[in-house]
């Protein structure tokens, strides 16, 4: 299982303290520095790392979001992180003869593998439902498409992924079912009363990333809500990758999967092989 290597969160906050303390103060004077005539809804973010390397020592770490904004009391933050996209595979199961079996496989398309938004308040208490929509704010604003799979067609689902028809847009129920298949797996999920603001100038929330956080380019957006409407937006990049030997089985895997294939086959039978040499003697 690949996991993400860092420094534990209390010794690597510890270390990086006075230097967060340090760009903290900058962030103040400067949001205090901006004329309000002159860029009334500047909004700065930043992350305490915006690399994280994965490896097969550690589970999972936690960084730090921060920023700047200039704002009035009543004002709301909504984060957004958004992992890169991907095609995701969803089965569903009945029981025939006592026996479960795939009865329906979908492909979803372009899905994020990682979405996770956080909020000074509750999203309906920030804002309506148009309003977020038009921030393209949640779930039902990512343009879900999925199409049906080889797979579901012969009752068993067996990995068959190529895709029959055109992608077209889920219903309720799947798109619910898929929204709660991420969130159990750590990769989608909604915080409310997750970001604390100081002095309506600073900003900070806590980012975890779980062990099977995908690689790849993450988008961080921090949306500034005023009156139930977004009036400013500032965006910063991360970046997960994959390092030391994971991250060589890894792109040995991707770029010569038949090769992977054939010695994950040959090691399995000398395993095998050796493990009943091994009994046989004793």
């Amino acid at each position: 299982m690949t996991v993400i290597h860092t420094r534990p969160i209390d010794r690597q906050m510890h270390r990086a303290g006075p230097a967060l303390f340090v760009i903290l103060l900058g962030l103040c004077a400067a949001a205090s520095a901006i004329p309000a005539q002159a860029a009334p809804n500047h909004v700065v973010a930043d992350l305490s790392e915006d690399l994280v390397e994965i490896t097969s020592g550690y589970h999972g770490t936690e960084l730090l979001l921060f920023g700047a904004y200039r704002g009035m009391p009543g004002d709301d933050l909504i984060l957004e992180v958004r992992g890169p996209s991907t095609d995701l595979l969803q089965r569903r199961k009945e029981q025939k003869a006592g026996i479960w079996v795939n009865v329906e496989t979908v492909k979803w398309m372009a899905v994020p593998s990682f979405y996770h938004l956080f909020s000074t308040r509750p999203l309906t208490e920030i804002a309506g439902s148009e309003a977020l929509s038009d921030a393209r704010i949640g779930a039902d604003t990512l343009g879900l498409r999925m199409a049906q799979a080889a797979g579901g067609n012969n009752g068993h689902g067996a990995g068959d992924d190529s895709v029959i028809g055109a992608p077209v847009a889920g219903t309720a129920a799947q798109t619910e079912g898929l929204a709660r298949n991420m969130t159990r797996m750590g990769l989608w999920g909604t915080k409310s009363n997750a970001v604390a603001t100081q002095q309506d100038m600073l900003y900070r929330t806590a980012l975890s990333l779980p062990s099977n956080v995908p690689p790849g380019a993450y988008v961080i957006r921090v949306l500034h809500f005023r009156d139930g409407v977004a009036i400013n937006e500032s965006k910063t990049d991360m970046n997960v990758r994959k390092a030391g030997l994971s991250a060589l089985i890894y792109r040995f895997a991707h770029d010569y999967s038949l090769f992977y294939g054939l010695f994950a086959i040959a090691f399995a039978v000398a395993s095998g092989w050796l493990a009943a040499a091994a009994f046989r003697r004793g």
